[in-house]
């Protein structure tokens, strides 16, 4: 959006966009074959494990994730003893799981059987198929699952915090052209103002741009919206979350102070200026 609204340009930026898997886009972004990336996880567990990458920014403050189940599913507890398809283990919509799970009462390591299959066409499959009787899915799948006479049983943002998308940069670029980040940080700022207000284009936009059915596309912006970060920040605490979950996964001993993994000044100031601009953030 930043880019066909020409808002990348304003800032005096030529940017090119590169669709890339999560894993590839952090090491593209820390071998600076890019200035920039969007996978907030993945950069945080980056950052946790040492590595000179900081979250400038939140996109998708909670997370676009959907616990679609079969039709006689009513409940998370009705789940104990399923089998639910996830993408990996540890991996975010993992941990989302495992938490709504915990809060519902259940134990998700003995009472959901949890099945490792891959991207969100996979476990979409699966469930088609009748492999899974849940699994987690992001737009559209879940949308076309409905239409197989699936249901969402829960929207994951309804639960918690969880920052999956945002803006991630190399602290070197912070520390030596921070009018560039800021420049950036705005730029996509102002595109998330304009998608929040202008419901129609934004539509238009991802019918041309993903190639979807109006339908899917509305009802995408629709559910879509409800992640979308407020203020392009997330509390401490969901930060906290996948820092403790990287310290986890690498066997670390020691606390990693959040000011090693996130900095919030950028966003803030972008804000701040919109703000006085008369662009709603």
């Amino acid at each position: 959006m930043a880019t066909r609204k020409g808002f990348f340009r304003d800032e005096g930026l030529d940017v090119l966009t590169i669709t890339m898997r999560t894993n590839i886009a952090v090491n593209a972004l820390l071998t600076r074959s890019v200035d920039y990336a969007t996978p907030s996880t993945s950069a945080i567990k980056a950052a946790t494990a040492g590595l000179p990458v900081k979250l400038i920014a939140v996109l998708l403050g909670r997370p676009d994730y959907f616990l679609t189940v079969k039709k006689e599913i009513r409940s998370l507890k009705d789940l104990k003893g399923k089998r639910v398809a996830i993408g990996a283990f540890g991996a975010a919509a993992d941990l989302a799981l495992r938490t709504v799970a915990k809060q519902d009462g259940l134990d998700p390591d003995r009472d959901l059987i949890r099945l490792q299959m891959g991207g969100a066409a996979s476990r979409y499959a699966a469930l088609i198929a009748g492999s899974v009787d849940a699994t987690i899915l992001t737009l559209p799948y879940n949308l076309q699952a409905e239409k197989a006479g699936y249901k969402d049983l829960l929207w994951f943002g309804e639960r918690m915090e969880l920052p999956l998308s945002g803006l991630v940069a190399r602290d070197e670029t912070i520390q030596k052209n921070p009018k560039q980040v800021l420049a950036v940080v705005r730029a996509v700022f102002r595109a998330m103002s304009f998608a929040g207000a202008n419901r129609e284009e934004t539509t238009q936009i991802i019918v041309n741009w993903l190639k979807v059915d109006q339908e899917v596309a509305a009802k995408s912006y629709d559910l879509g919206k409800n992640s979308w970060s407020a203020g392009g920040i997330v509390s401490d605490a969901a930060v906290k979350v996948l820092v403790d979950q990287a310290i986890l996964e690498i066997k670390g001993k020691d606390t990693v102070p959040l000011d090693k993994v996130r900095t919030w000044s950028f966003a803030e100031q972008a804000r701040r200026e919109l703000a006085n601009a008369g662009i709603a953030r």
